[in-house]
């Protein structure tokens, strides 16, 4: 159960960050977070921009890294499952 909330987790932290940061690399218009939220505009602030897309970017690692806990932890549970079927103790 906890695997599977793991994996919950991480895509949602991935996604969170990563559709504001695909939208603004598309569209070349991206916010900041906050309770004020302010459009920055590739053509006028191309150094904020890159920055503020940066940090989204970056942002993703913890759920990218969650993720990959997941399926480590997967892939570990399995194999010893395999392990405990080929010989038994």
């Amino acid at each position: 159960m906890v695997i599977i909330a793991a994996y919950i987790a991480g895509l949602f932290l991935i996604l969170r960050e990563g559709v504001p940061w695909l939208k603004a690399r598309a569209s070349g218009v991206i916010y900041t977070r906050g309770h004020r939220r302010h459009k920055v505009l590739r053509a006028e602030e191309p150094e904020r921009f890159a920055a503020l897309a940066a940090n989204r970017f970056r942002a993703m690692g913890v759920g990218a890294l969650v993720l990959a806990l997941a399926v480590g932890w997967t892939v570990w549970s399995v194999f010893g499952a395999a392990l405990q079927a080929v010989a038994p103790l």
